[in-house]
């Protein structure tokens, strides 16, 4: 079942915005992310994904004026089925800002959250997400990578396998 199945279903509100994303996504996106070199960032189409509204959209309105969204897990996914549909490098690049992003908005301190998150809401910041480890793959549950605090900050231990965005 795709969304194509599901309109009766969804408020006409969720339509439009479903329809918005994939619009932007193959008229505006996609030829920034067709002009992008395969394996490295794209950072004309992070831009383009602030400028067109995509990226405000997933963090909360209070982030010093540049977040507009209620950043729910409803409106996200409608956000990246929409881009999906138009560009694929689209939703993967949303995908990426949030994931590496929203530790820092979900527990990060004050300081880090008002220096980083309107920089990435705006497209002007880029997210890495590390996961995978050499022996645990992507499964959380067996990550071995440790933090200790330190009065600095902290100190990671440990190997990751692939780091998104971190060419770049």
């Amino acid at each position: 079942m795709g969304t194509e199945d599901l309109p009766g279903q969804m408020t006409a509100e969720a339509r439009e915005l479903l329809r918005d994303m994939k619009a932007i996504a193959s008229e505006k996106l996609a030829p920034i992310a067709a002009a992008g070199t395969p394996g490295r960032l794209n950072r004309p189409l992070i831009a383009a994904l602030a400028e067109h509204g995509v990226l405000p959209r997933i963090f909360p309105e209070e982030l010093d004026g540049t977040g507009t969204g209620e950043a729910s897990a409803a409106v996200l996914c409608l956000l990246r089925e929409g881009l999906a549909q138009g560009s694929t490098e689209a939703e993967t690049a949303l995908a990426l800002q949030g994931l590496g992003a929203y530790p820092i908005l979900q527990a990060g301190r004050e300081e880090l959250r008002r220096r980083w998150l309107p920089r990435v809401a705006q497209g002007e910041a880029v997210a890495a997400f590390a996961l995978t480890e050499p022996e645990a793959g992507s499964d959380a549950g067996r990550l071995t990578l440790n933090a200790e605090r330190t009065d600095g900050g902290y100190v990671l231990t440990g190997q990751k396998k692939w780091i998104s965005n971190a060419p770049d």
